[in-house]
C-alpha cells in the first residue's frame, strides 16, 4: 500500500496547498493508498469508476466530491475514463477562519481533520453542472495564481481556497450536528490513525474527555460499531487491499494489519466476507 506524503507535493513549501490533476485515464487502477493530508477530489469524468474504501464500493458521477483526510485508505477501479482533480491542503498548518462556517452544513468537516462520514466510500455531495462550472473555476484560477510569479500570489491562492471551501459548503445547505456525534469522533480519528495498534477503549474515552459509557455510547452513534468492532474492520479492510493488490503472504498482511496469526484473520475474514483470504485473492487474480 502506497502512502502519499504532504511535503513531498509540489509548491507545498510555498503554498501550503496545491491543486493536483489526474487527466484522463492517468489514474491507476486499484492504486490503494493514503496520504498524511487531507484531499479535495472532485470528478470531472467517469466511465463505470468504483471507488473503494473501507471495505466498500461506490460507483462514481460526474460532480461527486469526495473529502479525505489522513488515516483513510482508498482506491479507483475502472480508471480509463476517470478525470479527477484534487485539492491537497493541511488544515492544522492553514490559517482557516471558522467564523460562521459552523452554521455551513459540510464546512467544519473539510476543516476538521476528526470528521469522518458514515460512508467514505460514497461521495461527500454532489454538485449539479452549474455548481461543477464554478469550482472548475476556482481551481483554475489557483492554477493559475500558483503557477503565476505576481506579487501576492500566496494570498490570492488562500483566498481563493477558502471562497472555493464556502462555495462548496454552501451547496451543502445548513450544518446538522449529529455528523460529529459528539467529542467521540477523536477516538474513531484516532483508530484511523492507529487501528494497526493496540489500543484500549479507556484510552480512547480519556482522549475524549469522557466516561467509558458515554464514550462507547457517542462512538456506536457515530460509526454504528463498537470501537473494537471499528478497528477490527480497519484491520480487515485493509488485509482485503493488500490481497488484491500485493503478493504478500497472509502471515505478512497479518502481521501489517496488527492481527496475532495468520489463522485468526482467516477465520475473522472469513466471518467477515463469506469466503477464505485464499478464495477472495484467486477470485481477484
Amino acid at each position: 500500500m502506497q502512502q502519499y506524503n504532504f511535503e513531498s507535493m509540489s509548491h507545498i513549501d510555498r503554498f501550503r496547498l496545491t491543486v493536483k490533476r489526474m487527466s484522463l485515464g492517468k489514474s491507476r487502477s486499484l492504486n490503494f493508498h493514503d496520504h498524511d493530508f487531507s484531499e479535495i477530489a472532485v470528478v470531472l469524468a467517469v466511465s463505470d469508476t468504483l471507488h473503494y474504501c473501507n471495505g466498500k464500493t461506490f460507483k462514481l458521477a460526474v460532480g461527486d466530491v469526495i473529502v479525505l483526510h489522513p488515516g483513510i485508505v482508498h482506491a479507483y477501479e475502472n480508471t480509463a475514463g476517470f478525470e479527477v482533480v484534487n485539492i491537497i491542503y493541511n488544515a492544522a498548518q492553514l490559517p482557516l477562519p471558522q467564523l460562521d462556517g459552523g452554521n455551513l452544513k459540510f464546512f467544519q468537516a473539510m476543516v476538521d481533520t476528526d470528521y469522518l462520514p458514515r460512508e467514505p466510500e460514497k461521495p461527500f455531495l454532489h454538485l449539479a453542472e452549474k455548481d461543477l462550472q464554478q469550482v472548475v473555476s476556482f481551481i483554475e484560477r489557483m492554477e493559475e495564481e500558483i503557477a503565476s510569479d505576481l506579487p501576492g500570489n500566496r494570498l490570492c491562492v488562500f483566498g481563493l481556497f477558502l471562497s472555493l471551501l464556502i462555495f462548496i459548503a454552501r451547496t451543502g445547505g445548513v450544518a446538522e450536528q449529529e455528523h460529529f456525534a459528539g467529542s467521540a469522533v477523536r477516538g474513531l480519528h484516532y483508530i484511523n490513525l492507529h487501528f494497526k495498534e493496540n489500543i484500549s477503549v479507556d484510552y480512547l474515552a480519556r482522549l475524549c474527555g469522557m466516561s467509558r459509557s458515554g464514550f462507547f455510547t457517542a462512538f456506536r452513534k457515530l460509526s454504528g460499531y463498537t470501537p473494537i468492532e471499528y478497528q477490527q474492520a480497519k484491520r480487515l479492510a485493509l488485509a482485503l487491499e493488500l490481497l488484491r493488490s500485493t503478493n504478500k503472504s497472509l502471515g505478512e498482511i497479518a502481521s501489517e494489519c496488527g492481527f496475532c496469526d495468520s489463522n485468526y484473520l482467516s477465520k475473522l475474514f472469513t466471518r467477515k466476507f463469506g469466503t477464505s483470504p485464499g478464495k477472495m485473492r484467486r477470485m481477484n487474480g
